[in-house]
């Protein structure tokens, strides 16, 4: 019997060949495949997640509680500690983007040889209800000052922050209040003040300027984590886990005076730093509990590093951040319509270290939106996370060391372009690996221009910095072949995964 043919070709044969499509799916500039650097992102993001979820993972919660015991340490030796404070706890330590310091120096920690995985804790330590001129904005820097009335409630507020006050201002002046602001904030902060007060430095593992553990080396003498005994309760932390807030305490001011001191952020930072010092020192060693590693401070913000008991033992990097808590909103903050409605909460903003230099002896603090930046984080769409998760993984080895901004620019923008794109694009999973590179590239075009606009704050602007040029250099061999850069980027998690940050420090034994 003879068979049907279609053609010249029997009808149980292959199908013809698809017709040819257009190569779509490749990076103009490398030549690698987007659909290759997708599934590496993907890959990434796995390994990034060491901690079992987005859920914290116990290493985590069991190091969060002792830094809590820590400040509750802190407050039973000086009072001026608040007992509860609202404390909010970032993924991500400042070198990786978590917030704008400006160009202050932020000490020699690499993630992968130094430490496995990192955050930000910001600790309010004086809280302002905004309704009075104590906050004065420097036209010229954009830093503010924050200036002490002599009595609040009663109490003799000045007289018990004396050893943290900076070169006194003139009343009268702009404050960043909504009903007080006279004038918007215009420019940036350049730099933090890198002043460093007599800070007792202490032998084991607590010290003032001293770089991380060398991990190739033996393991340094330290102590066990805690003396829990009964420390002064502390809120948990918001954020990435959060619990319910404390109330602000209320400023009120006394009359206008001629001028007054104001309170300096490296002296308050130096304060800080002494105090977790001698609460360190006095640490009794607790099996299964996480170690004290490394604490130094830098600039406005003290770094510890704590060893996790595992296993596998994990080293986490831990930046504390004294900040000002300011109840109310800054005249002049922007609005954002593509995150839609917000979570009603009490507005409020934070007082970081940094700001201009150019006072003698003094360096202001600036403003910043951390709360409002979690709150945005939470709308943007999860391929468009992974891509700036891996962006900023790529960063990360081209600034180590460095006094670069770009990772905070990175960050914001994130944000610029979930106003730019359609939703639908940056939610398609396939698209991830072109957001990557799309970040990278709006990246250089911010460094050749030396700023971005400030994205909460209208006609202020964020500067690059000064390493902007190597930077850039830097970027356009990276730009060159994404694709290995990613693969390494991968390659570094899993070692965080597995704990390579304690390489050397336990002897290789995890």
């Amino acid at each position: 019997m003879s068979s049907m043919v279609w053609g010249v070709a029997p009808w149980w044969g292959p199908p013809p060949p698809a017709p040819a499509r257009p190569l779509t799916d490749i990076d103009f500039c490398s030549g690698a495949q987007l659909q290759e650097l997708t599934q590496l992102i993907q890959e990434l993001g796995v390994q990034e997640n060491w901690s079992n979820g987005p859920q914290p993972g116990p290493d985590l919660l069991q190091a969060k509680d002792f830094v809590f015991s820590l400040l509750g340490l802190i407050h039973r030796r000086d009072p001026r500690f608040p007992p509860q404070a609202e404390l909010l706890l970032l993924r991500g330590g400042i070198r990786e983007g978590s917030l704008d310091l400006g160009p202050a120096p932020l000490g020699p920690y690499t993630r992968g040889p130094h430490y496995d995985a990192g955050f930000t804790l910001l600790v309010p330590v004086f809280s302002l209800d905004g309704t009075g001129p104590e906050l004065q904005l420097d036209q010229d820097s954009g830093s503010v000052w924050l200036r002490l009335p002599e009595l609040l409630r009663g109490s003799a507020v000045r007289e018990a922050w004396l050893d943290c006050l900076g070169p006194p201002v003139l009343g009268g002046s702009a404050s960043t209040h909504q009903n007080q602001n006279e004038g918007d904030a215009k420019d940036p902060p350049s730099s933090a003040d890198d002043l460093h007060s007599d800070v007792p430095e202490l032998e084991l593992q607590v010290s003032r300027e001293k770089p991380p553990p060398d991990v190739s080396g033996p393991e340094p003498p330290r102590r066990d984590v805690t003396d829990l005994g009964s420390p002064a309760p502390l809120e948990t932390l918001h954020g990435d886990f959060t619990k319910p807030a404390v109330q602000s305490q209320a400023l009120n001011p006394p009359e206008a005076q001629e001028e007054w001191p104001t309170l300096c952020p490296t002296q308050v930072a130096a304060w800080f730093f002494a105090s977790l010092a001698t609460v360190a020192e006095a640490l009794i060693p607790i099996p299964s509990a996480p170690r004290l590693v490394h604490a130094a401070r830098h600039a406005g913000f003290t770094t510890v590093l704590l060893a996790t008991p595992g296993p596998p033992r994990h080293l986490l990097l831990f930046d504390l951040i004294p900040v000002v808590s300011v109840a109310g909103w800054p005249e002049g903050a922007r609005s954002h319509s593509w995150a839609g409605p917000m979570a009603p909460e009490p507005a409020s903003f934070y007082l970081v270290p940094g700001g201009s230099t150019e006072r003698p002896g003094s360096s202001g603090w600036q403003l910043c939106f951390a709360r409002q930046e979690l709150a945005l984080k939470v709308r943007v769409p999860e391929p468009l996370l992974q891509a700036h998760a891996a962006a900023q993984a790529l960063l990360r080895p081209l600034v180590a060391g460095t006094r670069s901004a770009a990772p905070y620019l990175l960050r914001t923008l994130l944000y610029c372009a979930c106003e730019r794109l359609p939703a639908l694009y940056l939610a398609r999973p396939e698209n991830a690996g072109a957001c990557c590179l799309g970040l990278l590239d709006e990246l250089v075009r911010v460094l050749e221009a030396g700023v971005l606009p400030h994205y909460f704050m209208n006609d202020r602007k964020l500067h690059a910095g000064d390493n902007a040029a190597a930077l850039l250099g830097a970027l356009a061999r990276l730009r060159g072949d994404p694709a290995g850069a990613l693969r390494a980027a991968v390659e570094e998690a899993k070692a965080a995964r597995k704990g390579g940050g304690l390489a050397g420090v336990w002897g290789g034994a995890h």
